[in-house]
């Protein structure tokens, strides 16, 4: 069973464990899921912007083989405060985890308030 993350508050959605609170009882798979469901704790995240974490028992080696030398990093709007990190991308507007800042198109923009690419500054830590 695999668990699925939201990327803005952390809400975890666990097959094993479902959600019944939110109708899903236990085992109930992702695919299971409607594709309209949001995050039931921040309201903010679709289904499709959820990051798969890795199944109990599997190996992280896989991951690790897939994951550039250069580490991922995290973009936030300065207008809203959204973050764009590159290891989740953004799914719903159809950029998969793993789409560096430089290969987000120049169009593309905020999903929380509408900001522009040029509107977003590289977090470092």
């Amino acid at each position: 069973m695999t668990e699925y993350k939201c990327p803005d508050c952390g809400y975890i959605y666990d097959e094993a464990k479902g959600n019944p609170h939110e109708g899903f009882a236990p085992n109930t798979t992702w695919a299971q899921i409607p594709d309209d469901w949001a995050c039931p704790d921040c309201a903010v995240r679709d289904k499709a912007d959820f990051i798969p974490l890795l199944a109990q028992g599997a190996s992280a080696t896989a991951i690790e083989a897939s994951t550039d030398a250069e580490p991922f990093a995290k973009w936030h709007c300065v207008t809203c405060g959204h973050i764009y990190d590159e290891a989740v991308g953004d799914p719903a507007t159809g950029l998969p985890p793993g789409t560096r800042w430089s290969d987000v198109p120049a169009d593309w923009y905020c999903p929380d308030c509408g900001a522009t690419k040029e509107d977003y500054e590289r977090l470092d830590f």
